[in-house]
């Protein structure tokens, strides 16, 4: 069974290198768009690319965000070339996939038609540690998760039936699949999924890595949203609330804890971190990384 990732990254340079090497080691293939990085991502993609390893990439320097449209193409293209399954994912999510043999027989047997999908973990970095620096290796940070989920929200495994519904879309962010197409709003009813057991294969998120990359992900996300001019006020509304509260000043260590813990979730159903659980559940092994020293600054004013 051929399995590929695709994905569409911005400014992801403290772990890009890092996601590409772990998921080749699991999966047959990635396809990536880079869309207007600064930061180094592009040059360190170009990097791994020059290894011969089984990485496409490709460029996307147009100020809006249209991830849905993206990573649509990205699949079919994934399709086209023979993937069995395609893992829509972001840079900062990490396939957990204890035995691929298991993952293939559970994917082989799901029911003609159906998608599937992952359990999306939130992983939270202690911040006290180094409030305004990432560590040293990206995966350091995935060490704990939170026991249950806020968000509520998954993260699809495209299978052959989207391959043979020419109409069919990921939704926005990669958590719906739209089988009878699209519009401009993106409103259509997703279909139903079939959930991977977390046993078989999960997503790990570590979406809050340091105050400088949490200010770059979302001044330039949802900027890049609104260029977009999607019809829905309600997509990316993390993005919007947060942005408001960087632009009242840079976050302390708790308040990077509360953002880690939270994300994903509108702030008005936000919990402490003391109501619920982490557990230990930590990535396995860090692979070693040759291209840090291609990752440079990018500052981003964040205008109230």
């Amino acid at each position: 069974m051929r399995l590929v990732g695709v994905a569409m990254v911005r400014n992801e340079a403290d772990l890009i290198e890092a996601f590409v090497r772990h998921h080749l080691q699991r999966l047959d293939a990635l396809h990536i768009v880079d869309h207007c990085s600064e930061d180094g991502t592009r040059e360190i993609l170009r990097a791994l690319g020059d290894e011969g390893l089984p990485l496409s990439i490709a460029r996307d320097d147009r100020p809006a965000q249209r991830q849905p449209e993206t990573i649509t193409a990205l699949a079919r293209a994934a399709f086209a070339d023979g993937a069995h399954a395609v893992f829509p994912l972001d840079a900062d999510e990490f396939l957990k996939c204890p035995d691929r043999a298991t993952l293939e027989q559970w994917l082989a047997r799901l029911p003609h038609g159906l998608c599937a999908a992952l359990d999306w973990q939130t992983y939270v970095p202690d911040f006290a540690d180094a409030p305004t620096h990432a560590p040293v290796h990206p995966l350091a940070a995935a060490r704990r998760r939170r026991a249950a989920e806020a968000h509520g929200l998954h993260k699809v495994v495209l299978t052959q039936a989207f391959a043979r519904a020419p109409a069919a879309m990921v939704g926005p962010g990669n958590h719906t699949v739209l089988m009878e197409g699209w519009s401009q709003d993106l409103r259509r009813q997703p279909v139903r999924l079939a959930r991977v057991p977390p046993a078989v294969a999960a997503l790990a998120h570590i979406p809050v890595r340091s105050a400088s990359q949490l200010r770059v992900k979302i001044a330039l996300g949802w900027r890049a949203h609104l260029a977009a001019q999607r019809a829905d006020p309600t997509l990316a509304y993390h993005w919007q609330e947060l942005y408001a509260e960087l632009a009242r000043g840079e976050p302390s260590a708790a308040r990077l804890r509360d953002i880690a813990w939270n994300y994903g979730a509108p702030m008005a159903r936000w919990e402490s971190p003391r109501t619920t659980e982490l557990v230990d559940d930590p990535l396995p092994a860090q692979t070693p990384l040759r291209y840090g020293a291609l990752a440079r600054p990018v500052v981003v004013p964040v205008a109230p």
